[in-house]
């Protein structure tokens, strides 16, 4: 009886390893992204420049708007949630501009600081992890300005639905991602040094 019930259960195993391993899918590769992760309709204007800065550890974006004079201001410290802090109009002049920000300060010009905005073009965000074969992941039209805050890997893109705010996310390397695994299960002796 008990050579039966082994017998069973050997019989079992070798009929559901298969099974479950022809259900198994490969797991995708990893790949680089940049998604929106936040909209802002605007109704000041097209955007024609963006300054962005720091304070303590709130993170700011001023959108110069086109028609001259007049800011937005954004908190984007959680670039998935930004908050609109303020609405504001520096000065009369058509010709004045910002020229520099600081945190929570700006210096405004009357002198000309840029040319004229260049004029409305599109900006596609492309997936090239099929090589063969690149798609367009997401198409912005009418863009009027575009920035990016490289240590935080935040892009900004204005257009004339608003500000759009995106994120880089770079994938991880499996390779590294199981040496480290490795090297917090068994420790250090894994590794020696050279």
């Amino acid at each position: 009886m008990p050579y039966r019930s082994s017998l069973l259960i050997l019989l079992g195993a070798t009929i559901l390893v298969p099974l479950s391993a022809k259900n198994k899918k490969p797991k995708p590769q990893p790949k680089d992204e940049i998604q929106v992760v936040a909209h802002i309709p605007l109704t000041n204007g097209p955007v024609k420049r963006f300054f962005s800065t720091e304070h303590y550890s709130s993170y700011y974006v001023y959108a110069e708007h086109a028609n001259g004079g007049n800011l937005t201001l954004i908190d984007v410290s959680k670039t998935t949630q930004p908050k609109v802090l303020a609405e504001v109009a520096y000065g009369s002049a058509p010709d004045q501009g910002l020229s520099l920000v600081a945190g929570t300060a700006a210096m405004v010009t009357n002198e000309p600081v840029a040319a004229a905005p260049p004029a409305p073009h599109s900006v596609k965000i492309m997936d090239f992890s099929d090589p063969v074969n690149p798609k367009v992941a997401r198409e912005f039209t009418g863009v009027t300005a575009i920035s990016r805050d490289d240590r935080r890997g935040v892009i900004f893109i204005a257009n004339g639905e608003g500000i759009w705010i995106l994120q880089q996310h770079l994938a991880e390397d499996p390779q590294v991602e199981k040496a480290y695994a490795n090297q917090v299960i068994y420790g250090m002796s894994m590794y020696p040094r050279k």
